[in-house]
């Protein structure tokens, strides 16, 4: 999937959905800034193409998805929607003992994760790039797991936080 720069929100301001949107689900995200350009990169070549690496989240407007492919491309290009955080971190920091992704909604976890890998990251830059041409800064990321709900018009307010390796990386309001 590609998303365009649109959809990029790096400063984790509040978002604020359209009024055609009812509900939002996310997908937690690993991810890393591509740091120079290339295609038809080898796997065992691609650590050679990214320099940082972090955790964050995709947000998707659940009522326009259906079963065409037009409905989730759309869907995935609604502005402001992909949580990608900065400052980044070293790629050394994926694997280490100890370093995990917490997701916290109103508080309350909702989803960990401390397995992430370099493979991880290295395999999807070899497989990305036997479609597309990457560049330099560009971003590619890695679903963690399928979309889950999230919120709804239903509540005005919902807060997200997020750590790793027990920073604060995400920590924004989704307001109906």
């Amino acid at each position: 999937m590609v998303r365009p720069d649109t959809t990029w929100e790096k400063d984790n301001a509040d978002f604020f959905p359209p009024e055609f949107v009812e509900q939002l689900t996310f997908s937690p995200v690993v991810f890393a800034r591509i740091l120079k350009p290339g295609r038809s990169v080898v796997r065992r070549f691609a650590s050679r193409y990214y320099d940082a690496v972090n955790f964050g989240v995709l947000l998707y407007p659940e009522n326009l998805l259906d079963a065409s492919s037009e409905s989730f491309a759309t869907a995935s290009c609604l502005d402001h929607t992909s949580f990608l955080p900065t400052p980044m971190y070293n790629p050394v920091t994926l694997g280490e003992e100890g370093n995990s992704f917490i997701l916290k909604h109103n508080g309350k976890t909702i989803f960990e994760y401390g397995v992430a890998t370099r493979g991880m990251i290295e395999e999807a830059i070899a497989e990305a790039t036997r479609m597309v041409y990457i560049r330099t800064g560009d971003l590619i990321a890695i679903e963690l797991e399928g979309r889950r709900p999230l919120c709804g018009r239903d509540v005005a307010k919902t807060h997200v936080t997020g750590s790793w390796c027990g920073n604060p990386i995400l920590d924004f309001n989704i307001v109906f």
